[in-house]
């Protein structure tokens, strides 16, 4: 599992790079596109770290 949120973690890296070539270029279409698989994946690593270390309330 570990070796999952790592990968995630190196995806989501790599698009804030992108993001940022966007950003540069001024493609705001392609940037959002982006932006909102980022967000998914920042999500898919929440939802991992919490598989992984459940926190009881």
């Amino acid at each position: 599992m570990k070796n999952y949120v790592n990968e995630l973690v190196k995806r989501h890296r790599r698009l804030n790079r992108l993001i940022d070539n966007c950003r540069a270029a001024g493609r705001q279409q392609e940037m959002q596109q982006l932006k909102r698989i980022r967000l998914k994946i920042k999500d898919k690593i929440a939802a991992a770290k919490r598989e992984l270390d459940p926190v009881t309330t």
